[in-house]
């Protein structure tokens, strides 16, 4: 039975399986990765954004998950993760909690920073999930057929 692929079947020498869409999966480097990075970025962002956009969408670049029409997802994945560094910097000097005294006594309550942080790290969450940036949705990105087990090592 020829399969799906009936030409790689009838050649005995060539047992690897060229997908549809493999050329457009070759590695691609770090320096043209970062020249691509650098010439989508988007304008208006501030330094620590920046600092996120070169940091990782380079890496993104490599694996094929950028794209031109993409690049307001990016920025925004770039916002979220500028805001909770800077949140998780603030909530580190001055203390997650604060205390308070009023008409029902003492009481220690959360800063809205730690909020706004939870907030942010459930959109986070949320774009990478879209992106395929964790573990877990990494699988839905490939574009080869997952095997029958997994990995032990």
């Amino acid at each position: 039975m020829a399969g799906r692929y009936p030409a790689v079947a009838e050649d005995a020498t060539n047992k690897v399986v060229q997908f549809p869409n493999s050329t457009e999966n070759k590695e691609i480097s770090d320096t043209d990765a970062k020249k691509i990075a650098t010439q989508s970025r988007p304008r208006g962002m501030s330094k620590p954004e920046q600092q996120v956009w070169n940091s990782d969408i380079p890496e993104y670049v490599k694996i094929n998950r950028f794209k031109p029409h993409y690049v307001r997802f990016f920025k925004e994945y770039c916002i979220v993760i500028a805001r909770m560094e800077a949140a998780l910097a603030y909530l580190d000097t001055n203390d997650w909690k604060y205390t308070t005294e009023g008409r029902n006594g003492i009481q220690h309550k959360t800063r809205p920073e730690a909020s706004q942080y939870n907030d942010d790290w459930r959109k986070l969450n949320s774009l990478i999930n879209q992106i395929g940036g964790s573990p877990a949705t990494d699988q839905r990105f490939n574009n080869l057929q997952p095997g029958l087990f997994d990995d032990l090592y």
